[in-house]
């Protein structure tokens, strides 16, 4: 996302950020949720967060929840005793993109963080009190990996335990290293069936002990909204009632996922 020359990744200075903050305010644009933008806020220092967090509440008293992005990393950096900080301030909820469970296939993506590591990090934000909305990528592992994935994400998300899921379907669009790799022939993404064959498995290997799990993204073929653990097993057999009918009528079409494309 920040390759290229005209969006370059960087921290904005104090002021330019109160600056907006002030620009919003006047403008009643902030009632009482925020989100702190753009990629992933979480790499900021704790003093930073803590003074962007305390500045938005003195100019909007009405805010009552803060949440933003993060990555592993950083929640391991940050360490317990800062994140509990931060949730003394206003963070009530990060969003992190586990995208698969499997540690070849997060290798292979270059994610940064592997399976144990995402656990220790989710286990970090509940003992702080933050919760934690993780999304994760069908068809990620390709067709070579494609059940050990999900079986291997279901098992991270069971390790997690997050209080929001969202499962979203792999697309691949041009300039992407992994549009490289299918143009070589080194990579095959899954069919809408292998999806859903991947969701089946994804759903059986998640144990929650009360989140929400969601494959009501535009990306997915099989929309789906559920509280685990009390809906799972009536979930499997919504997925597998499609898997064994193997009827397209009850996918969502692929219109929805051609719309993405063009953005």
């Amino acid at each position: 996302m920040y390759r290229k020359e005209e969006q370059l990744f960087r921290v904005r200075p104090m002021d330019e950020i109160k600056s907006i903050i002030d620009t919003a305010t006047e403008a009643a644009l902030i009632n009482d949720r925020v989100f702190i933008a753009d990629g992933n806020a979480l790499v900021l220092t704790k003093n930073k967060l803590i003074e962007i967090m305390d500045y938005l509440q003195d100019k909007n008293p009405g805010i009552q929840r803060i949440r933003m992005y993060a990555n592993v990393g950083d929640i391991l950096r940050q360490g317990v005793s800062n994140l509990k900080e931060l949730k003394e301030h206003g963070l009530d909820m990060v969003y992190i993109g586990f995208e698969s469970g499997d540690d070849i296939v997060l290798q292979r993506i270059k994610k940064g963080a592997n399976h144990e590591e995402t656990v220790r990090a989710s286990q970090m934000l509940k003992e702080a009190g933050i919760m934690n909305s993780a999304m994760v990528l069908l068809g990620m592992g390709g067709t070579d990996r494609s059940l050990e994935h999900a079986e291997a994400t279901g098992k991270l998300l069971t390790g997690a335990d997050p209080e929001y899921v969202g499962a979203l379907s792999l697309q691949v669009r041009p300039g992407a290293p992994l549009f490289e790799e299918m143009e070589r022939g080194e990579f095959e993404l899954p069919n809408k069936f292998q999806i859903i064959k991947e969701l089946e498995v994804l759903v059986a290997n998640t144990e929650l002990t009360g989140g929400y799990f969601f494959s009501n993204h535009i990306s997915n073929y099989l929309p789906i909204k559920a509280k685990f653990p009390e809906d799972k097993e009536k979930v499997l057999a919504q997925i597998r009632t499609v898997l064994n009918s193997g009827d397209e009528s009850l996918l969502r079409p692929d219109y929805y996922r051609d719309v993405i494309n063009q953005y």
